[in-house]
């Protein structure tokens, strides 16, 4: 008989984490809204992607979501929206943000459905080889096996927008590379809400990672047309966890934002609805 595949144990916190632990932060923003009425569903914890803050989530998902049931929460990591770091934020690493989003879990009333945009999606997969969450939600993913692809993209199409990121300045922000339907004013206002990135998470996009167990259901939904994130990195994404990508023609990067938003929220809370009881979807 064959030996059975070794696997990680679920832990939250590890050696290294124990020995080198992440800066604290004098204060973390999390944004909040919570259904009028008991509710017997999960809360919602939404992270945002490079240079954006909780505020992303807060325009419309979240009280979206608590209107239909759903205690719904956003995080800003250090260095983003109202959240503390920023004067250290050049020298922040991914571990810190993923250290950002287990203390946020933590503060929640029980196991959440976690749900990460772009870099927050890479975040969220570290998180939740740590955590025993209710389900994940990767939405536009940062690629966890390299985003080398992505950046020659960038080259070709952006060479200023390349060098920029390459001397540790952040990756272009501007409307037409995070939106496609929205009118213009909207846009430009979405965009000059966006800040800085710190160069180091920014350079660690770079790394080819392994990530697992994570022993959730996932959701990974992608846009044919992103500039940020390669569709063929979505859809490695999703076979990585041996499904499906859901995709939403005729949006930009920013899902959460784009017209449309309202489209991939249905398909998200459908996806959180359908979510078997806590405690009751066996180990993957």
């Amino acid at each position: 008989m064959s030996p059975k595949p070794l696997r990680r144990k679920t832990v939250a916190m590890r050696p290294w984490d124990w020995s080198f632990p992440s800066p604290p932060v004098a204060h973390r923003e999390v944004l909040s809204a919570r259904p009028t009425g008991p509710t017997a569903r999960p809360p919602l914890l939404m992270v945002h992607g490079v240079a954006h803050g909780a505020w992303c989530f807060e325009e419309h998902w979240v009280p979206t979501a608590a209107e239909r049931g759903w205690p719904a929460y956003a995080v800003s990591l250090r260095g983003h929206g109202g959240s503390g770091g920023a004067r250290h934020l050049r020298r922040t690493l991914t571990r810190d943000y993923v250290h950002d989003v287990l203390q946020a879990i933590t503060e929640l009333p029980e196991p959440p459905v976690l749900i990460g945009h772009s870099l927050g999606a890479l975040v969220a997969q570290l998180v939740a080889e740590r955590y025993p969450l209710r389900g994940l939600v990767l939405l536009t993913p940062a690629p966890m096996h390299s985003a080398l692809g992505a950046l020659a993209a960038i080259a070709r199409d952006r060479p200023t927008d390349f060098l920029g990121a390459v001397v540790g300045r952040t990756l272009s922000m501007e409307p037409d590379i995070l939106f496609e339907g929205l009118d213009a004013a909207t846009a430009r206002e979405y965009s000059d809400r966006t800040g800085t990135e710190s160069p180091f998470v920014q350079w660690e996009l770079l790394l080819r990672r392994r990530v697992g167990p994570v022993r959730c259901p996932v959701l990974v939904v992608g846009v044919p047309g992103d500039r940020l994130v390669r569709p063929a990195d979505v859809r490695r994404t999703a076979a990585a966890y041996g499904v499906e990508p859901v995709w939403f023609p005729g949006m930009g990067h920013d899902v959460m934002l784009d017209t449309g938003w309202d489209r991939v929220l249905d398909t998200v809370l459908e996806f959180a609805a359908d979510l078997p009881a806590w405690g009751s979807a066996p180990l993957r």
